[in-house]
């Protein structure tokens, strides 16, 4: 079947009885309008694969599949083969969806939905409860979800009431400190409403209060939210990000409800008196960049707390494809992520294999040690995406050799008849003819090194175009590379565009690239390629003029 696009609220848990499952759906059915539910198992030896949609009373959809064959199963037969699987421990994951969700999964999926008998949701476990009337369907949910017993301070609404968005918001205090911002306090519920049911499900996290402020001025509302609450142990920082994120995430349904576009300006998460803002978050999860290696040649990116694993990490990855016979002249890798890791790496080799070949030999390198990594670490890392440019090799500038006896009398002799000129030109005093003769020489000399030079530019700017694209957290736009020749040196001006990349944050940018830095990485890169290419071609080149955009 097919899903909107979500990320599951709980992924990967397994089920061992009946019950827990329902209990499971139970649980994100009271606060959610539906439910997308895919669940893994086995019944005699055999792996099968169900989908099942749900709204909050009853079974919407349902399809299953016999891993291997692939063959699909559905209606009765789905149900059926649903009530045998769950009695052994089955995997699941599980998603919710809005009402909106819930309408956008029966239109993607109505071959399912027109086969699937429209069961009430213990029915599911139980075929006698599939019978159960109408009337008494709406009472299925909230009857089978457990409740522990509370003081009367504690005492919640029954759970049908705690469905309505009313009750759930009176729970906690909303306080509206907009100018004239009556007319908003629909939105503000709505809004409100939404934000609390994402902090439902953070565990131990209790909201007691949300505090709106800002102005409208022209047509939009500028607003300010600050959310007040308790949260305990290490599920404090999952609970300011989740909050902190809930703020953004739901801002639009203000401009649903009030038809006024809100900019969020100042907000805050305050749990027990500790208050936390968005670049507080981003200050803690700071990313280091720099070069690994002596030679500036391998960059990486990655969190301050975990570089010296990972700049371990990437050399060792560098030596051993180099020790495989692929030279790699430059290399970046970017590791995203905090708990989890994600290994983007980009690589310029001068090699003569095939590009492919290179590009897997690289990707089974990387993956190899990242593997190794992750066990040290108790991280879970995963390689994405690698990216190999190859250049080809220079050849060594040599010069040519006689091949035969008499290519080399010929040329002894032609060294002899230069010399008896030059001496016959003295004794007549003729140094009109000698300056002509010198001049010849410099024009075959200028000769030769051009045929050297113009190879060793288009080297040299290839090996730019490729190496520049590495400079992390920014986008390489162009190149324009212009030489001169004055005597045996070459002077080459180079202009370079970059486009910079924002940090993403929660719910929006926080910092930019730091122009002095990227210029900086730019000059080293273009400064190595030059010494790079010299020593290839045994050319003098100097870099006369750079000029660094960044946009």
């Amino acid at each position: 079947m097919k899903l909107p696009g979500l990320t599951p609220l709980k992924e990967n848990i397994v089920i061992v009885s009946p019950g827990d499952l329902l209990r499971e759906i139970q649980s994100i059915l009271s606060t959610a309008e539906g439910a997308f539910i895919k669940i893994f198992g086995k019944k005699s030896g055999q792996g099968y694969y169900m989908e099942i949609l749900m709204d909050r009373s009853k079974i919407l959809a349902i399809e299953g599949q016999e891993v291997g064959s692939g063959k699909s199963i559905s209606g009765e037969g789905a149900l059926s083969l649903f009530r045998e699987l769950i009695k052994g421990p089955v995997i699941v994951d599980l998603y919710t969806l809005d009402e909106i969700g819930v309408k956008l999964s029966i239109a993607d999926n109505l071959e399912a939905y027109a086969e699937t008998p429209k069961v009430p949701i213990v029915g599911l476990f139980s075929p006698e409860e599939s019978k159960t009337s109408p009337q008494e369907v709406a009472q299925i949910v909230p009857r089978a979800v457990p409740e522990p017993a509370r003081s009367p301070e504690e005492k919640k609404p029954e759970p049908t009431q705690r469905a309505a968005s009313a009750g759930t918001v009176e729970e906690v205090e909303i306080v509206n400190e907009i100018p004239n911002g009556d007319f908003l306090n629909d939105a503000l519920r709505e809004y409100a409403r939404h934000l609390i049911s994402e902090a439902n499900r953070v565990r131990t996290l209790q909201l007691t209060k949300i505090v709106f402020s800002g102005e409208v001025s022209g047509g939009v509302l500028y607003l300010n939210v600050h959310m007040y609450g308790h949260s305990e142990g290490q599920m404090r920082e999952v609970a300011e990000k989740r909050m902190l994120h809930a703020i953004s995430t739901h801002a639009p349904v203000i401009l649903r409800v009030a038809d006024i576009k809100p900019i969020l300006k100042d907000i805050k998460v305050i749990l027990d008196g500790k208050e936390v803002a968005p670049q507080q978050i981003v200050d803690t999860d700071k990313k280091k960049t720099g070069k690994v290696d002596k030679e500036g040649r391998i960059t990486l990116s990655v969190l301050e707390d975990v570089w010296p694993y990972f700049s371990a990490m990437a050399r060792t990855v560098i030596e051993e494809i180099r020790g495989a016979g692929i030279n790699v002249t430059a290399a970046s890798f970017d590791i995203k992520g905090r708990r989890e890791f994600e290994v983007n790496a980009k690589l310029v080799v001068e090699t003569g294999l095939p590009r492919e070949g290179v590009e897997n030999l690289v990707r089974s390198v990387i993956t190899r040690h990242s593997k190794d990594l992750g066990k040290t670490l108790n991280r879970y890392i995963t390689v994405h995406n690698i990216e190999v440019e190859t250049v080809e090799k220079a050849a060594p500038a040599v010069q040519a050799e006689p091949k035969s006896t008499r290519a080399v009398q010929i040329i002894e002799r032609k060294t002899e008849l230069e010399k008896e000129v030059e001496k016959l030109l003295e004794q007549a005093g003729i140094e009109e003819l000698a300056s002509l003769t010198e001049e010849k020489k410099k024009e075959s000399e200028q000769a030769l090194l051009r045929s050297r030079i113009e190879p060793a530019m288009e080297t040299l700017k290839a090996r730019l175009h490729t190496e520049l694209k590495l400079i992390p957290r920014v986008t390489f736009k162009w190149l324009k590379l212009s030489w001169d020749v004055q005597d045996s040196t070459v002077y080459v001006s180079i202009e370079a565009s970059f486009l910079k990349e924002e940090v993403g944050g929660l719910f929006g940018s926080f910092s930019g690239v730091n122009e002095e830095k990227l210029k900086n990485d730019a000059k080293e890169t273009i400064l190595r390629a030059i010494r790079d290419v010299s020593r290839e071609y045994s050319i003098s080149i100097k870099l006369s003029k750079l000029n660094v955009i960044v946009r």
